[in-house]
């Protein structure tokens, strides 16, 4: 077997809190007579400098042999070769070497064989995963030339790229996410396969495409990975309705367009309840809202929202983010309408839980409109509200309270909400800081009873 190149990653090892741990688990393998190297996703991480979230282990060890070595293990993949050891500061998925094929479902295969380290690289998805460490020597192995692919920034399948596809159709949007990721291109060939295969991921599970997509988006290289999933047909299969956008786009100003300098538009580490506003927002609410429909604090769109929740459902993501996500979607609209609102309309709906998503996404919704002067006084509220200790969790609460109503005499009622919300708003505006001004100001409210 011919080694494409060997580079050494000692420092950046040795800078890994991870690396130490798996270390000793490859130790105690190889102390029993066993081979063992890591592989994987970490192995890639140390030669481009990134600190590795985990390493995978690999070894000539069968399933039974690792679980006579480690004291605690749990052998939920063991019928794949893949023991998960929780020994050595744990847990490290240990993989027997093998090879597999048979592939029915675009997940699972058929047969799995024990094999050799050549076999085992041969089965995974692409070169710059299939990469070795030897961490006694700190040398990086390849035999599928993904040190060269880093080098020059591909993503290509290890072999025929319609056969790891064929395997595992989740692969493609793996294929995109790196991509996008690390700034990397796909390889021709890789490229070709995905657009020719792309209607494959209706057979992966949505629960499996939810965790890419979570990951992919949640990165800062997002809208890159966007217009990748747009170009090889991958959102045909992912989000439907935003594919439809991209084939009606005509200009610049299009829905599409619009999206994707939203999307750009966003802080880095924006919340991931902003980031499914900003992909949605054009989908689900294009249009701003009538006047008329309009509630006391400004434009409202409970249609689009619900039906942001309702694609978001479809997606399985977490119930949380689907009504987080709604409430960002509810009050599109109002960055382009605050110099007609109320100071104390603003500033209630920036003090609730999903402030920090409202802004992000109001921020990047205007950029994508080349309207940013028109965010700029919700930029200044949200800046008042958090010097006064305002924001929502912050020490400041309001100085009326459904006891204060009700020991006027007033029972829980619409009318007991507006007057909550109004005593809400006025505090806001600093117009009811003494208790002066609060009992001036029921007094007045109870008269119109």
């Amino acid at each position: 077997m011919e080694t494409q190149g060997i580079v050494t990653v000692r420092d950046a090892a040795k800078r890994s809190p991870d690396f130490a741990p798996a270390r000793r688990v490859v130790q105690r393998l190889r102390d029993a007579g066993h081979t063992a190297f890591l592989v994987g996703g970490g192995v890639r991480d140390l030669v481009l400098g990134r600190a590795p979230k985990d390493f995978d282990i690999v070894t000539s060890a069968r399933p039974d042999e690792i679980t006579q070595l480690f004291r605690r293990t749990v052998s939920v993949g063991a019928q794949f070769g893949v023991i998960t050891v929780l020994d050595e500061g744990g847990p490290h998925e240990v993989a027997t070497f093998r090879a597999e094929g048979g592939y029915e479902d675009k997940r699972r295969p058929g047969w799995v064989e024990y094999a050799d380290l050549h076999a085992d690289l041969q089965r995974r998805d692409f070169t710059i995963n299939g990469l070795v460490l030897d961490p006694d020597t700190f040398e990086v192995i390849d035999h599928v030339g993904g040190l060269d692919d880093l080098e020059r920034g591909v993503i290509r399948t290890i072999g025929d790229p319609g056969a790891r596809f064929g395997e595992d159709a989740l692969r493609m949007i793996r294929a995109i996410r790196f991509a996008a990721r690390f700034g990397f291109r796909l390889d021709r060939n890789t490229r070709r396969a995905l657009i020719e295969h792309h209607g494959d991921i209706k057979h992966v599970a949505t629960e499996r495409i939810w965790q890419e997509l979570e990951r992919m988006l949640a990165h800062r290289n997002r809208a890159k990975a966007l217009v990748l999933m747009r170009d090889t047909c991958v959102l045909d299969e992912v989000l439907p309705e935003l594919a439809a956008l991209a084939k009606t786009s005509r200009d610049a100003w299009s829905p599409w367009h619009r999206t994707v300098r939203r999307i750009t538009a966003l802080p880095d580490d924006a919340p991931l309840s902003a980031v499914f506003a900003a992909l949605l927002a054009d989908v689900v609410e294009l249009d701003d809202p009538p006047r008329a429909e309009w509630d006391a604090d400004g434009p409202i769109s409970p249609r689009g929202a619900k039906e942001a929740a309702k694609i978001l459902a479809r997606l399985r993501a977490p119930n949380t983010l689907q009504r987080a996500v709604a409430a960002v979607i509810e009050r599109r609209w109002l960055w382009r309408h605050c110099s007609v609102l109320r100071l104390g309309s603003v500033a209630r709906i920036l003090r609730t839980q999903h402030a920090e998503s409202l802004l992000a996404f109001w921020q990047a919704d205007a950029a994508s409109m080349n309207r940013l002067t028109a965010f700029a006084p919700i930029h200044h509220v949200a800046h008042r509200l958090q010097l006064r200790g305002r924001m929502y969790g912050g020490p400041a609460r309001p100085p009326v309270t459904g006891h204060d109503l009700r020991a006027r005499g007033l029972e829980p009622s619409s009318r007991f909400a507006e007057l909550l919300a109004e005593a809400e708003r006025r505090w806001l505006e600093e117009r009811l800081e003494t208790t002066n001004a609060v009992t001036l100001w029921l007094d007045g409210q109870m008269l119109r009873r």
